[in-house]
C-alpha cells in the first residue's frame, strides 16, 4: 500500500552510522520545508554536541593521566640527582613539562620573608638561570601583587586568572618554613586532580631536599661537609678553566670572570679550649665561628667544615686586589666576637688562587702551606700563598708522589 503523495518518509544518515527516521508532512508550501529542515538541523546538532562533549571528556582524562605520569617520572628522576643546583633545575623543569605550562619560575624567599629572587626559569623554548638558591641580592620589597599574596598565604596555594591565562604559586617548604615559591603560568585551566599531583610532587621534593641536607651538611655547624667538597671543587675548577681559556683567546668584547680562591681556616689553640673549658664549650666555639663565616662571606660562597677546628672557604669571582681584605674582615670578626665563657678566640687563614691545571691535592697543599706559615709566625693572621712565594718565604713546587701522600689526609 503506497503512502499518500502528501506524506513521505525521509531517512537521514548522521554521525556514528545511526539512521533516524524523520517523518514529516511534505507540504509543498515553503513553511513546511523550513520546518522539516529545522527539525533535522536540531537533531544533528544534538548528536554533534553529545559527541563533542564525550571527545572533550576523553581528551581531558587522557591529558590528566599523561600529566600525572610525567610527574611520577620527574619525581623518579629527582632521586638520581645529587648536586643541589641540578636538583632545583630538574624540579622546576619537571612541573613545566608535566603541565605543558607556558612558563615556570622558581624563586627563593629572602631572610626578611618579604623578598623574592628568581633563581631559574623554564618554558617550552628552553631553560635559564643559575639555579643558585643563595638568598643574597634581595634589596627591595616585592612589587607584584600576586607574589606578595603568595608570600602572605604561606604554605597555601595561590591562584589567579586573567586575560593571559591561569597562574598558580606553589609554596615549597624547607625546615618547616617556606623557602621557595614555584610560579606557574598556563594558558589553559589545570584539572584539580593534576593540581593535587603537583602538590604531591612538591612534597616529594621537600623530603628529598631534607635528605640532601642530612647527607651533605655538617650536623654541628650546618656548613657543607667534607663529602660535598669534591663536587663543589669540580665546579670551581670548571669556572677557573673557562676563565683561563677566555683569557688565552684575548677577546676584547668578552668580560672575563675574576679569579677563584681556596682558603683554609684553622682555630688557634683549639685543643687548649677543649682541655680548659670542655668539649661542650668547644662545640659552641665551632658553632659561633660558623655563624661568623656566614655573616662575613657571601651566601653564594661555599663554606665547609673539614673536621675538628678546620674549615675551608671557596670564593668565586673575587678580584686579586680584594681577596685579602675579605679574609681579613672575617679574621677581625672572629677576634672581636665574644664567645661564651671562653672570651676571645682567634684564627689563622691561608689561601691560594685556583688553577685548573693543578690537582685538588696540590691546591689544598698550597693553601695549607700558607696557613702553617701563619701559625709559625704569630697566628691570628692571613697569608696568601702567591705572596709568600713572591717574597721567597715558600718555594713553589708541583705535585709529587710525596706531596700526594701528605695530601691524603684531605681525601
Amino acid at each position: 500500500m503506497m503512502a499518500s503523495p502528501a506524506l513521505r518518509c525521509c531517512y537521514t544518515r548522521v554521525p556514528k552510522n545511526r539512521n533516524f527516521l524523520i517523518t514529516a508532512a511534505r507540504s509543498r508550501s515553503p513553511r513546511g520545508v523550513r520546518a522539516r529542515r529545522r527539525r533535522i538541523n536540531r537533531l544533528m546538532m544534538a548528536i554533534r554536541c553529545r559527541n563533542t562533549k564525550d571527545l572533550w571528556k576523553t581528551r581531558m582524562r587522557t591529558r590528566t593521566g599523561d600529566s600525572l605520569l610525567a610527574l611520577l617520572k620527574a619525581a623518579q628522576h629527582l632521586t638520581s640527582l645529587h648536586v643541589r643546583e641540578t636538583l632545583l633545575r630538574a624540579f622546576c623543569v619537571g612541573v613545566q613539562r608535566a603541565l605543558r605550562a607556558e612558563r615556570c619560575e622558581l624563586r627563593v624567599l629572602g631572610l626578611g620573608r618579604r623578598q623574592l629572587k628568581s633563581i631559574g626559569w623554564c618554558n617550552k623554548a628552553g631553560v635559564g638561570g643559575d639555579w643558585d638558591d643563595a638568598a643574597d641580592g634581595l634589596d627591595g620589597q616585592v612589587q607584584e601583587g600576586f607574589l606578595a599574596q603568595a608570600i602572605d598565604n604561606g604554605a597555601n596555594l595561590t591562584r589567579a586568572h586573567d586575560s593571559d591565562g591561569w597562574r598558580m604559586a606553589f609554596p615549597v617548604l624547607h625546615a618547616g618554613r617556606v623557602r621557595w615559591i614555584l610560579d606557574v603560568h598556563a594558558t589553559t585551566a589545570i584539572a584539580a586532580v593534576t593540581v593535587d599531583g603537583v602538590r604531591a610532587y612538591v612534597h616529594c621534593f621537600e623530603r628529598l631536599m631534607a635528605h640532601w641536607d642530612y647527607a651533605n651538611l655538617d650536623t654541628l655547624t650546618g656548613l657543607l661537609n667534607r663529602k660535598t667538597f669534591d663536587e663543589q671543587f669540580d665546579q670551581l675548577i670548571a669556572v677557573a678553566e673557562r676563565a683561563r681559556r677566555q683569557d688565552g683567546e684575548r677577546r676584547e668584547d668578552s668580560v672575563l670572570p675574576s679569579p677563584a680562591w681556596l682558603g683554609i681556616v684553622d682555630i688557634d689553640h683549639f685543643k687548649h679550649i677543649n682541655d680548659t673549658w670542655g668539649h661542650l664549650f668547644g662545640d659552641e666555639v665551632l658553632i659561633r665561628l660558623a655563624d661568623c663565616m656566614r655573616s662575613a662571606f657571601r651566601s653564594s660562597d661555599k663554606l665547609f667544615r673539614f673536621g675538628g677546628e678546620e674549615f675551608v672557604v671557596m670564593l668565586r669571582n673575587v678580584p686579586a686586589e680584594t681577596v685579602t681584605s675579605i679574609f681579613e674582615r672575617f679574621r677581625i670578626a672572629v677576634e672581636t666576637h665574644d664567645f661564651p665563657q671562653v672570651g676571645t678566640v682567634t684564627c689563622s687563614i691561608g689561601f691560594a688562587q685556583v688553577d685548573d691545571r693543578l690537582p685538588p691535592a696540590e691546591l689544598l697543599g698550597r693553601a695549607d702551606s700558607a696557613l702553617y706559615y701563619g701559625k709559625e709566625h704569630g697566628r691570628n693572621c692571613v697569608w696568601a700563598y702567591e705572596d709568600l712565594v713572591a717574597a721567597g718565604e715558600l718555594v713553589c713546587t708541583t705535585a709529587t708522589s710525596s706531596a700526594q701522600q701528605d695530601a691524603d689526609e684531605y681525601f
